[in-house]
């Protein structure tokens, strides 16, 4: 069956699936998932009369009611608006203004007063008929759901994403059919709102037939409890994520004596299991995969960039692990770094989703350049502003505004945004992402941002870095000497501050380089030198 948009998608696979579970925590099949949203759908329509080109928000936690809203105003050709829940009232009410929104479907504690649309308990349970539904007529190429690229000061940019660009995933996810097995569980704590909480809690496990454990409290203890319970298959989480759960099993590891054991016995795997010491392999992942439940088998990176020793990391430990590259603009996961082995047996190890091509622009002798992308992924504009996609758009080229190069595995590296590399005094390019990669190797440093400041008329490559609680600047600075060793002496960072504090970051923990550089020029973070 060819859908015509992201309701028939749902119906199809809902209808093929009757009786398996889809929400794993609520018990919940894919004939009651359907049943609820065209109950919800009735309610759309019927109560508060929206119809095809209505703009519908949605301002909710990660509960089901959210993914039953999200099919129901599509079904209804609505086009959806993702409200961040981490903004403030004020940009709420931009951002529906903006986009003549005529409902918010909302958890009450997120309800807004004097809001320019009726509000609406996203939790309440519908007591339509679900017979009285009848789907709108939506196409491929209609609207289905918006979101904004930043706060609402000023005139941000709004994402119009289509049935076409998110039915693109499905296709696209159908390729990883052979290491993302029907009845898997995904596990969801990725906000919904936020575009890979869409692909990877919302999209794809629908397509890919599987179920659905979401877990609306951002905190590590119920992660655990989770993964020891319900045993997930596939976990994504943003890079930050990833970074913690290293952290922690190095820092374990280390207190047992046995880390520097554990990266030989893990770098010689495949000499250990030919020779028939593949127990000895076992025996030095398995806790790191007990505490993921036991039962996972890919790991998926969203939201921002991975660093590559991490993704290397939990490669060696076994995992399959899925580290994408994408925008808002690219619906999310615009090239996928994810080794597994083919049922034919090749291996595969990158590239863009089916439909989708990828080049490095103007790339130096490096092959850095930035990353541009084309295909049925990429929006088709930004919403009611010209002057911002003659800008993005070059030949049907999306300009990411990203840099980055090709390995030669075809694996994308991302070295940062276009805007935020440093151009020393020499002409010579120092990329944040690659340092920040290099620092964050040392088990005292948590967290990093490395950027472009002025020292004494001189341009510099700075870092402040997130430590460990009782990290002095003397040994900090003894570390950075060590891992400048490890790279060209132009790129060395000589000047650097330090905090304990959580480091600013975005939802979906990127960290806010401009957001640290106000602190430290406002004198937040004690300073150092070498």
């Amino acid at each position: 069956m060819i859908a015509k948009n992201i309701y028939e998608m749902l119906q199809d696979v809902c209808l093929r699936n009757k009786d398996s579970i889809f929400f794993v925590r609520q018990n919940e099949t894919y004939a009651d998932l359907l049943k609820k949203v065209k109950q919800r759908a009735v309610l759309l329509a019927k109560r508060f009369k929206i119809k095809k080109g209505d703009t519908v928000a949605i301002l909710s936690g990660n509960t089901p009611d959210f993914l039953r809203t999200y099919f129901a105003a599509a079904s209804q050709g609505a086009r959806v608006l993702m409200l961040d829940t981490g903004l403030q009232t004020t940009e709420h009410i931009n951002m529906l203004k903006r986009t003549d929104c005529k409902l918010v479907l909302a958890q009450q504690h997120y309800f807004i007063d004097d809001a320019p649309a009726k509000m609406f308990d996203i939790e309440n349970i519908d007591d339509t008929d679900e017979n009285e539904f009848v789907m709108a007529d939506t196409e491929r190429s209609d609207i289905a759901q918006l979101s904004f690229t930043s706060g609402s000061t000023g005139n941000p940019k709004v994402v119009g994403l289509t049935h076409e660009n998110l039915l693109s995933l499905v296709d696209g996810a159908y390729f990883y059919k052979d290491v993302i097995l029907p009845g898997y569980t995904f596990y969801g704590f990725l906000p919904l709102y936020h575009i890979y909480g869409v692909v990877i809690n919302i999209i794809v496990p629908i397509a890919l037939q599987g179920k659905l454990l979401l877990q609306p409290v951002l905190k590590p203890q119920e992660f655990i409890k989770d993964f020891k319970q319900y045993k997930p298959e596939v976990i994504p989480a943003v890079p930050r994520i990833w970074e913690v759960f290293y952290k922690k099993i190095a820092d374990s590891a280390r207190e047992k004596h046995v880390w520097t054991l554990m990266r030989v016995i893990v770098s010689l795997r495949k000499v250990l299991r030919a020779i028939g010491l593949g127990g000895l392999v076992d025996k030095v992942t398995k806790p790191v995969h007990d505490a993921f439940g036991g039962n996972t088998k890919v790991l998926v990176s969203a939201g921002a960039t991975l660093k590559p020793s991490i993704r290397k990391f939990y490669e060696k430990m076994g995992f399959v692990v899925g580290d994408c590259y994408g925008l808002t603009e690219t619906t999310g996961p615009a090239n996928f770094n994810f080794a597994f082995r083919r049922a034919n047996g090749s291996m595969y190890y990158a590239g863009p989703l089916l439909g989708n091509e990828i080049q490095i622009h103007n790339p130096n002798k490096e092959g850095i350049g930035e990353i541009w992308v084309r295909g049925n992924m990429v929006m088709p504009g930004y919403l009611e502003n010209d002057e911002a996609n003659a800008e993005a758009f070059e030949d049907g080229w999306f300009k990411t505004g990203d840099i980055g190069r090709l390995d030669k595995l075809g694996r994308l590296e991302v070295k940062g945004r276009q805007k935020q590399v440093i151009v020393l005094d020499s002409g010579k390019n120092v990329y944040p992402d690659e340092l920040e990669d290099l620092y964050m190797q040392n088990e005292e440093i948590l967290n990093a941002a490395v950027f472009e400041y002025v020292i004494k008329g001189k341009t510099v490559p700075f870092a402040v870095f997130q430590v460990k609680p009782g990290t002095s600047i003397e040994r900090v600075s003894m570390l950075l000497k060590k891992s400048n060793l490890a790279i060209a002496q132009y790129k060395w960072v000589r000047h650097f501050a330090i905090t304990e504090e959580e480091l600013p970051s975005t939802s979906a923990k990127k960290v806010k380089h401009f957001a640290v550089r106000d602190l430290l020029d406002h004198g937040a973070f004690t300073r150092g030198q070498w």
